[in-house]
């Protein structure tokens, strides 16, 4: 049997009702931006264009975008359940909210869409996971008896 515990991302109610809320708000973000079309422009993360060479600048951005989908890759694995399906719903839409400004302009339209599908998935999970309350890994008469 394993008794390896994964780690809890939404341990209570409180986290979930912040999950619900966080997940709605980019989710009106993303659907309202997939059908009201704003201006596409391209944009670093990092905008320290004052503050450092223009090769820094690129190499400063290139390293956090490479560690934010590093994260992205390992964060879901390290999860499990409901909590997966909530994160592996934020991935693309943060993922390509990334690249999106890296595309030409009906790319980009296209990928307000997938994020605004990807967001919805994600608000759905997050509201099941309110209402149906965070799970334990262990039952409880695992919990009260010492191995």
């Amino acid at each position: 049997m394993d008794n390896q515990r994964k780690p809890r991302l939404i341990p209570n109610r409180f986290t979930a009702a912040i999950g619900v809320i966080l997940t709605g708000y980019v989710t009106a973000l993303s659907v309202r931006s997939a059908f009201w079309q704003t201006p596409h422009r391209f944009h670093w993360i990092l905008q320290v264009d004052h503050l450092l060479p223009p090769s820094a600048v690129v190499a400063a951005n290139v390293a956090l975008y490479v560690c934010i989908l590093w994260e992205c890759i390992v964060l879901p694995k390290a999860l499990q359940g409901r909590e997966r399906v909530l994160v592996a719903a934020w991935v693309p839409a943060f993922v390509l909210g990334l690249i999106q400004g890296l595309v030409s302009a009906s790319f980009a339209t296209a990928i307000q869409y997938v994020r605004a599908a990807s967001m919805m998935v994600g608000f759905v999970a997050a509201v099941v996971i309110l209402v149906e309350g965070p799970r334990s890994d262990i039952a409880a008469s695992d919990a009260v008896v010492p191995p």
